[in-house]
């Protein structure tokens, strides 16, 4: 055969090159790691910056990353962490420590699914040591519990309402009759009523943690009695709740089931549906528009009965002043509400609801307050019985305040719990203007 000198030319070049490539990657082998294990609990910031200068060394090394991953899971940075782990195994799929990092990092991202299926496979392998395995064996018991968890609460208090029986505030009524106005006065039996009371609660939840979807079904129940049972009442509820696995999920449904009895009668019952998207996430701040449909029955007033919608848009912020959390959050949405029948007085109702909601801590507990109105307009007249058959305009306002602080003294999952809440509704029709005061304190124990 015979070769042209060109080519041997380049065959040499070829060859030079190569040999020197060889002899780069021999000598720039990645070196031993064993003595940077130490370091990862006790310098991880140290470990970090060494293992940085060495990185043209060990580029291909799955040890070498495995090692990096366990240091950024030391030092929390989770995104880091997840990123080495992830070569290290691509690198080397059965890298055991490396694998047994991935699982943790995967767990406190919320992705606890996953990462009780890599836990079972490490169970699987034949190379774990005893301690190694009892170790990682009681893990995924621990994660099994908080993929799927289980708490009930139980509660009394005693308080004191001014108007337990949402009587209107007026004395006197004034009717249309024959065209002229004539005033009647409100029956005792009917005015308001201030009583003090008990209340009971109990309630449960059941919280499934999935790859990509946490589910959640809880339901309470609660009694308020006092000396006038005609004004007891009974309220049970249960709500399902399906959102997005994070902790700032960008998406959830919610349907609720809600049941009301009066004196032991029913009164009132809804079906809710509820969805948020989360639209815009500014770190401290989150922005999210919400919609709402609910049906709503009134058990003795059927009548009454009608259909709610609402649209609206709001925001929660996560602030620190002079080091104390805080959780403020505000919404507004307009609402539509259409009547089942058209014998309903009033016709469909329209209107806008606002409010502000504001969390802090205080102390070893915590304060809740939040304000809320709500505006509806009928769109036809109420009754000719009222100002000649004017249309009806009522504004809500209500004022909740709270005070929450563990008892020790009590167990260790109870709290002490203080209340304080302000309505009034106003109306331009007087039978409807109502305005109470309650206040009420009490513990609830956890399970």
């Amino acid at each position: 055969m015979k070769l042209s000198l060109g080519k041997m030319e380049k065959d040499s070049k070829f060859l030079v090159t190569l040999s020197g490539l060889l002899a780069s990657t021999i000598s720039f082998a990645c070196p031993s790691l064993e003595d940077f294990y130490d370091k990862i609990e006790s310098e991880p910031d140290a470990l970090i910056a060494e293992l940085d200068g060495m990185l043209e060394q060990c580029y291909t090394d799955s040890e070498y990353f495995a090692l990096a991953g366990a240091a950024y899971l030391r030092l929390g940075d989770l995104l880091r962490a997840l990123e080495n782990l992830e070569r290290a195994l691509l690198l080397d799929p059965a890298n055991g420590s490396a694998a047994i990092d991935f699982a943790e990092v995967l767990f406190r991202q919320g992705q606890v699914i996953s990462a009780i299926e890599i836990n079972s496979q490490l169970l699987s392998r034949s190379d774990l040591s005893g301690d190694l395995r009892e170790a990682i064996s009681a893990r995924q018991s621990s994660w099994r519990s908080a993929a799927t968890q289980k708490s009930f609460t139980l509660g009394t208090s005693l308080g004191y309402d001014n108007n337990l029986n949402s009587a209107p505030i007026a004395d006197r009524i004034a009717l249309t009759l024959s065209g002229n106005p004539v005033l009647l006065d409100v029956s005792s039996e009917f005015r308001a009523a201030g009583a003090p009371y008990a209340r009971f609660t109990g309630g449960g939840v059941f919280l499934t943690a999935g790859q990509a979807v946490n589910s959640r079904l809880s339901g309470t129940i609660t009694g308020r009695f006092s000396m006038q049972s005609d004004y007891d009442l009974i309220q049970g509820s249960a709500r399902y709740r399906l959102s997005e696995a994070s902790d700032t999920p960008v998406w959830s449904t919610t349907l609720g089931l809600d049941h009301l009895q009066w004196g032991g009668s029913a009164v009132f019952s809804s079906a809710t549906f509820r969805a948020g998207y989360l639209l815009r996430d500014f770190g401290s701040c989150r922005v999210y528009p919400r919609l709402a449909f609910q049906y709503q029955k009134y058990d003795a007033q059927e009548l009454l009965s009608g259909y709610e919608y609402s649209l609206g848009v709001g925001s929660e912020c996560d602030i620190h002043l002079n080091g104390t959390a805080n959780r403020i959050g505000i919404e507004f949405g307009a609402l539509r509400n259409r009547a089942e029948y058209s014998q309903r007085l009033g016709g469909d109702r329209k209107g806008w609801q606002g409010s502000f909601f504001w969390q802090r801590a205080a102390g070893s507990g915590q304060i809740v307050a939040q304000y809320q109105h709500t505006r509806f307009n009928d769109e036809e007249s109420y009754s000719l019985l009222f100002k000649n058959g004017a249309r009806r305009r009522e504004n809500l306002h209500s004022v909740f305040l709270s005070y929450v602080l563990p008892i020790d003294s009590f167990g260790r999952s109870a709290q002490f719990v203080s209340t304080a809440a302000y309505h009034n509704q106003s109306s331009s029709i007087a039978l409807f203007r109502t305005r109470g005061v309650s206040a009420e304190f009490g513990v609830v124990w956890g399970f």
